[in-house]
């Protein structure tokens, strides 16, 4: 699978969409992960991806996740439904503060 050099987090409190962030590689690097060099940046996602993580975050029935998707060649593809992430890209990509919507 070619991944283009970047990921998204699409973020969902109580079921609802609040918006998609990038985490984009350093460099030409595979690896998006903040710890390798990568940085956020804002994403504004096709409403068929929001669709699609809608869908898989609804199996979990969690108060707020995160769904991490690669955009490839052959379409989107998801590869985590996180309980725990999150938060920063959020806050830095998007400027949403997630934990403070989360405690109200």
């Amino acid at each position: 699978m070619d991944l283009p050099g970047q990921d998204l987090g699409l973020v969902f409190l109580g079921g609802e969409y609040k918006g998609a962030y990038a985490r984009v590689a350093k460099n030409d690097a595979w690896n998006t992960t903040i710890n390798s060099g990568g940085k956020y940046a804002p994403f504004e996602c096709d409403r068929d991806v929001i669709e699609i993580a809608q869908r898989a975050q609804a199996l979990f029935n969690m108060d707020f996740t995160t769904v991490d998707v690669a955009m490839t060649d052959q379409g989107p593809v998801i590869f985590e439904v996180s309980a725990f992430g999150g938060f920063r890209g959020a806050k830095e990509g998007i400027g949403i503060d997630a934990a403070a919507l989360y405690a109200d």
